[in-house]
């Protein structure tokens, strides 16, 4: 689709001009601070991520982080950890990069000590300056994007910004990023004055941009007309219009069916028991919904991985709807069968998301079954290499473990505690209330859909 018509990319450009002419009108500004509908937030990721390609349309170069703000110490030991980690990554594709200090810099970190708040920021600016060195331009500004997802206090957060940006020099700034309505950062960038830009983005109507999508193509086609009732159920039950909801559910079920495609037919199934979660006398539509999909894929989900990970999300939904009623245990059940499913399929990051849940359901339920599906879950994921482990939420389990289980002496807790920190960083202990509190919103998500 050519990006002049395509209603995502418009939406971009328009955030891709409204930057241009901040920067132009405000040359002395260099920490700015974007602030958009939260409905818009896909696309100012959409702006960042272009703005980091070599497609961007600005003449600042871009490089964005997202991350949680704990600590100061962990603040700056997170951005620059992530910096080299990025660069590295990024000189794989370019060889012939040269930045010259990155090396010593790789070295120099691991000297470092975590808990040197003056030592880490120093560090930070300093590398900072080494790769707008190496990055050899110097009519433009290098934008270093940090974009908070949580943090534990929104003063301490201000204070390392501010901090940080009073080191930095004419040619390095900041670019931050809230939603409507929050003003998280507007005493901080008030107290700045000219140097500081708050850059306001007009709603971009999205849902408009969605439905222009949706219903692009011929009428005829199911695949348009899927996508077109897709779009409309969802603003069935974000009015919350039941019978709407039900209507355009069934049809939804009855245009996938049309294709002959099995995994396509179990999914709608499992879209449209997602948008009855939030009417309560629905239960049994729901689970019939769920269950009828999971007797479609039963038979074939070894053969085929896209119905594997359908059987999955269907169990996943079946225990997220228990959980959400209190039935506890048969939520435990479920999410102990999709479990096993992803133990069948080789999905490791499946397993583990498994046992995260059934551990939270259980914990409230059955202290003995927890304590089962603890040591069953650590094991699992202990056998995992590290750098599997890397990117799977296994900080929760392992935490949990050490927490819960006496059976270990004081020589395997240590043990099991330093490869979690050579693998999560220092700070790995702080992940696990993160990663529960996420669980519970996105369980929350998933049955307000």
């Amino acid at each position: 689709m050519n990006n002049e018509h395509n209603p995502i990319a418009v939406r971009i450009g328009n955030i891709q001009q409204i930057w241009n002419k901040v920067r132009m009108n405000n040359l002395k500004a260099r920490l700015f601070n974007m602030v958009c509908f939260a409905e818009d937030y896909p696309l100012v990721n959409g702006f960042l991520k272009l703005e980091c390609s070599q497609y961007g349309k600005s003449s600042d170069s871009f490089v964005v982080f997202f991350i949680d703000f704990v600590d100061k110490n962990t603040f700056y030991y997170t951005l620059i950890e992530q910096w080299l980690l990025t660069f590295e990554e990024d000189l794989k594709k370019n060889p012939d990069w040269n930045w010259q200090n990155f090396k010593t810099f790789q070295e120099e970190f691991k000297q470092l000590k975590s808990n040197n708040t003056q030592e880490l920021k120093n560090f930070y600016v300093k590398m900072l300056m080494s790769f707008k060195l190496f990055e050899a331009r110097k009519d433009n500004l290098l934008i270093v994007g940090i974009i908070i997802k949580n943090s534990s206090s929104i003063k301490l957060l201000n204070e390392s910004l501010k901090e940080l940006f009073t080191l930095l020099p004419n040619d390095i700034g900041i670019l931050l990023l809230e939603t409507q309505n929050k003003a998280i950062h507007k005493e901080m960038m008030e107290s700045i004055g000219k140097l500081g830009q708050t850059i306001e983005i007009p709603n971009q109507n999205i849902n408009k941009a969605y439905k222009e999508i949706a219903t692009q193509g011929n009428p005829h086609d199911p695949q348009v007309r899927y996508r077109k009732c897709l779009f409309e159920i969802g603003e069935a039950a974000k009015d919350k219009k039941q019978e709407k909801v039900k209507k355009l559910g069934n049809e939804l079920i009855d245009i996938s069916k049309s294709t002959g495609e099995l995994s396509f037919w179990a999914s709608s199934h499992l879209i449209y028991a997602s948008f009855l979660f939030q009417f309560k006398d629905e239960k049994e539509r729901i689970h019939q919904l769920l269950d009828k999909g999971i007797k479609m894929m039963l038979p074939v989900y070894k053969e085929k991985q896209d119905c594997a990970g359908i059987l999955m999300q269907l169990y996943t939904f079946k225990a997220s709807h228990y959980s959400m009623t209190n039935q506890l245990q048969l939520a435990i059940d479920y999410f102990l069968k999709q479990v096993a499913i992803a133990k069948e399929v080789n999905q490791d990051m499946q397993v583990i998301n498994g046992y995260n849940y059934a551990l939270m359901a259980a914990k409230k339920e059955d202290k003995h079954q927890y304590k089962d599906i603890l040591e069953e879950a650590f094991q699992f994921g202990y056998a995992l290499p590290d750098e599997t482990l890397k990117i799977i939420n296994f900080t929760f389990i392992a935490n949990s473990y050490l927490e819960s289980y006496p059976k270990i002496d004081d020589k395997e807790i240590k043990a099991i505690a330093n490869r979690m920190e050579s693998i999560f960083g220092f700070n790995w202990k702080d992940n696990p209330k993160q990663i529960a509190k996420k669980m519970q919103e996105q369980l929350q998500l998933s049955n307000a859909n």
